[in-house]
């Protein structure tokens, strides 16, 4: 797999907000969708999506099915 800058180590070891992990994971998402071919429909933020929500997390929409992933921050 060529170099990608969501594999950047120096990143992921430093401390994510929650923001943070937000971006990093719709980058992921992203690029395994690209690189396996899945065919991804739609991929948004809770705030893209009007989710009157606090937290951080996504909406995936994959064919006819749609998934949402929490960010909450533990520690």
């Amino acid at each position: 797999m060529d170099e990608h800058p969501i594999l950047d180590r120096k990143r992921v070891l430093e401390s994510m907000t929650e923001q943070d992990f937000e971006d990093f994971l719709t980058e992921a998402i992203g690029l395994y969708a690209e690189q396996t071919s899945t065919p991804l429909a739609r991929l948004r933020t809770f705030a893209e999506a009007g989710l009157l929500l606090k937290n951080k997390g996504l909406v995936i929409d994959l064919h006819d099915a749609e998934f949402r992933i929490s960010i909450v921050k533990s520690r």
